[in-house]
């Protein structure tokens, strides 16, 4: 599948093997792991042609521009596409112009969703917080819009200047960078000068959209935002199993993304300071 490895580069596997490899794996589930599952649209429509007949149900992530051009997403729920993590970073133009997601501007966020519900595909939004037109609603504001439009599970995440991005030059050069202990660079601590909110206020205002998105009534009130009686069902028994397994979700995902992100975080640092740097602590990995 196409993927990056913190560069500007991709790489490409070739459809054949994918699907070679797809046949290999046991079980019916499948999650496609790459950033943009439709960001090769010429691989995407022969990926999706093979997998026909194979009897797969499987998960991806996709741009809302790719969501609205084409039938690329038609062909992908036709072979089995039944949950996509949506990227819609924010509800603020002038914070998609910072995060430089400029794909997503002047989109129409209501018609994704809509394309995607009418297909019976399941959505995981993906928003950000802490951008420089953030004020103290937009928690309030997110989370209500996402419940409005039975968004099945969302992940927030306060904004992440990593090192060797052109967010972290820039926010370096004005000496925004508050700390440099890369075991808080993981979407859920503030690691910079803030604007319009305070680190503490941007921090409580997190963990108050976590709490508030996944409460049984907030969850409730999204399921009835679909159609179909089959959909709002469906919502809820996935929003529910989240809900209850996200404690355990969380220990891992926070062990896992420590021991991947040690090793790119030093070789990205020893980049751009043009010096070897001290290895940071292992991190026991997680099986």
């Amino acid at each position: 599948m196409p993927s990056s490895r913190g560069g500007k580069s991709f790489y490409t596997q070739r459809v054949d093997d994918a699907l070679a490899e797809i046949e290999r794996l046991p079980g019916r589930h499948l999650y496609f792991l790459d950033d943009h599952l439709f960001g090769d649209r010429k691989f995407a429509a022969a990926l999706f042609a093979g997998m026909r007949g194979m009897g797969r149900l499987f998960q991806g992530a996709a741009t809302v521009d790719s969501i609205l051009r084409g039938d690329l997403i038609e062909r992908a729920a036709e072979v089995g596409l039944r949950s996509l993590f949506v990227g819609f970073e924010s509800l603020s133009p002038a914070n998609l112009k910072q995060s430089n997601k400029r794909q997503n501007l002047g989109q129409d966020y209501q018609a994704a969703i809509r394309r995607l519900d009418d297909l019976g595909i399941m959505i995981n939004g993906s928003f950000v917080f802490g951008l420089d037109d953030d004020d103290r609603d937009v928690f309030r504001r997110t989370v209500d819009w996402a419940i409005d439009n039975g968004i099945t599970t969302a992940t927030f995440h306060t904004l992440t200047p990593y090192p060797g991005t052109a967010l972290f030059s820039k926010m370096e050069a004005a000496g925004r960078i508050t700390t440099r202990n890369w075991d808080l660079y993981d979407t859920r601590h503030v690691v910079y000068q803030t604007q319009g909110l305070s680190a503490d206020e941007l921090k409580a205002g997190y963990d108050w959209a976590y709490k508030e998105f996944y409460r049984w009534s907030s969850i409730a009130e999204a399921s009835r935002n679909h159609m179909t009686l089959k959909h709002c069902l469906k919502h809820f028994c996935y929003s529910v199993g989240w809900k209850k397994f996200e404690p355990a979700w969380d220990l891992i995902i926070q062990a896992k993304r420590l021991t991947l992100m040690r090793p790119m975080l030093e070789a990205v640092l020893s980049k751009v300071s043009g010096r070897k740097e001290t290895p940071l602590a292992p991190v026991p990995r997680v099986v």
